[in-house]
C-alpha cells in the first residue's frame, strides 16, 4: 500500500476497531510486554494509553520512554495469513502533562468509555505515545513504512 491517504485511512479504521495493542517496554536488557487500551488521536501523530503508576511499565517507562505497541486484527484463523494487518507502533512515551490531561483523557475516553473509572482514578497516569513511524504488514509479506510525523512513506 503506497498511497498516503489510503493509509491513513486504513490505519484509522483499523485504530477504531481495534480497542487493545501490545505494548512493549523495556529496562535494561529486560523487554516487558502488556495488554493496554489505547486510542490514537484523528492524526494518527498520538497514542494513548493509561496505566497505574505503581507497574513495571509504567517504571519503565520512566526509565526508558522508547516503547514499541503492535496492534492486529487477526482472529487466529488460517485466513488471517491473508487477510489481517499488523501494525507496529514506534515511539516516545511521557505521562500527559496537567495541563493537557484533560483533552488526552477525552480522547481516550471517546473509544474506551468502558474504562472511566480506572482513567480517572488519581493512580492512573494517562500516557502520551508520540508516534514516530508505523510499521504496517498486510497479506503477510507486504510492508509499509509510514513516518508519520514526516507524513511520508519510506521504502522497507
Amino acid at each position: 500500500m503506497k498511497d498516503i491517504r489510503q493509509l491513513k485511512a486504513r490505519l484509522s479504521a483499523l485504530f477504531s476497531e481495534q480497542f487493545f495493542a501490545v505494548l512493549a517496554t523495556r529496562t535494561g536488557e529486560a523487554i516487558h510486554t502488556t495488554l493496554v487500551a489505547f486510542a490514537a488521536t484523528d492524526d494518527l501523530k498520538t497514542l494513548f494509553v493509561c496505566t497505574p503508576r505503581a507497574t513495571r511499565k509504567y517504571a519503565n517507562l520512566k526509565q526508558n520512554p522508547a516503547v514499541s505497541l503492535l496492534v492486529h486484527n487477526s482472529s487466529n484463523m488460517a485466513t488471517d495469513i491473508g487477510q489481517a494487518i499488523a501494525v507496529t507502533v514506534s515511539g516516545t512515551a511521557e505521562e500527559v502533562p496537567a495541563e493537557r490531561l484533560e483533552a488526552a483523557r477525552a480522547v481516550y475516553l471517546a473509544k474506551q468509555p468502558h474504562m472511566s473509572g480506572f482513567a480517572t482514578s488519581p493512580n492512573t497516569a494517562v500516557i502520551e505515545v508520540t508516534v514516530g513511524r508505523y510499521d504496517v504488514v498486510a497479506h503477510f509479506q507486504d510492508v509499509t513504512i509510514l513516518e508519520i510525523q514526516k507524513d511520508r512513506i519510506v521504502d522497507p
